[in-house]
């Protein structure tokens, strides 16, 4: 079974990821220990389906402090697709960007995503304060969980 592989690139420097399963830097689950856009950086991401089998799969970003969710979508790949995207400050927190054509439920908006404090700010009753601050700012740095939920 081939799976999918994640690359990572911040600033000039470039961080291999590690899956679960992993053969040749490839597997179901990969988990990307950390990204960050502070202090003028940008971190720039990668998502390849090496196989010739059209994958769903689940992308989260998790903020640093609690890994509260702070985006999610799914992503339906075709076989040997490539996707992808930037995480970017802005004036108060992060967002997603891309200019990629891979399909995601919900669609990226060509002018990006704002990564959102739903799960940490107290706004829903399954995600209660934890203590930690409740702006945008929190949204800066964390990691990003790749899951393949299935092959067509």
């Amino acid at each position: 079974m081939k799976k999918i592989l994640l690359m990572l690139t911040a600033a000039v420097m470039a961080f291999p990821v590690m899956a679960v399963n992993q053969h040749d830097s490839a597997g179901q689950v990969l988990l990307m220990p950390y990204y960050k856009v502070r202090d003028g950086q940008n971190t720039l991401l990668s998502v390849i389906n090496t196989s010739g089998d059209t994958k769903a799969i689940k992308v989260r970003f998790m903020e640093a402090m609690n890994s509260r969710e702070v985006l999610d979508f799914n992503m339906y790949m075709s076989p040997y697709d490539v996707w992808t995207a930037a995480i970017k400050p802005t004036k108060e927190g992060a967002m997603l960007v891309t200019n990629d054509l891979t399909c995601t439920t919900p669609a990226i908006p060509k002018e990006g995503v704002e990564f959102r404090p739903y799960a940490y700010n107290g706004q829903l009753p399954d995600y209660p304060l934890d203590g930690g601050p409740t702006d945008l700012d929190r949204t800066r740095e964390g990691h990003i969980e790749v899951i393949e939920m299935g092959i067509a």
